[in-house]
């Protein structure tokens, strides 16, 4: 028992993250993840969806417990479907029905889309 632990290194823990520096994480590695399954399927024939869908499930549902139906419909959109068939970023429609004003909001990474997020809260107080 005199090595027990010689090689071992605790490493201090890190600063706590916000919420923004989690969703932003999370999206990204939810992002990597249906990237790397659809390159599976694409150049290397390899359908590994039945493998990872429950755990695209899960995340899905726990953006739903948290976020709730629309914003997770956002999240979603923008994870599996914000690229168009030539690969370009869709803007997103928005309709302020306060105002009687529409706007296209390109929103291109995680940090956008929290952004975009937090610009609807704003709008719904």
């Amino acid at each position: 028992m005199k090595n027990f632990g010689k090689n071992l290194k605790i490493q201090p823990k890190k600063r706590e993250l916000s919420e923004k520096d989690t969703f932003i994480d999370l999206i990204d590695i939810f992002d990597n993840c249906n990237m790397r399954t659809e390159e599976f399927e694409g150049s290397f024939m390899f359908n590994i969806s039945s493998y990872d869908e429950p755990f695209y499930i899960m995340i899905e549902n726990l953006f739903l417990l948290h976020y709730g139906e629309w914003k997770t419909d956002i999240i979603l959109w923008w994870i599996y479907d914000r690229f168009d068939e030539e690969g370009n970023i869709s803007p997103i429609e928005f309709n302020d029905h306060d105002t009687n004003s529409q706007e296209q909001v390109l929103v291109e990474t995680p940090e956008q889309l929290w952004n975009f997020l937090k610009r609807l809260d704003k709008l719904k107080k």
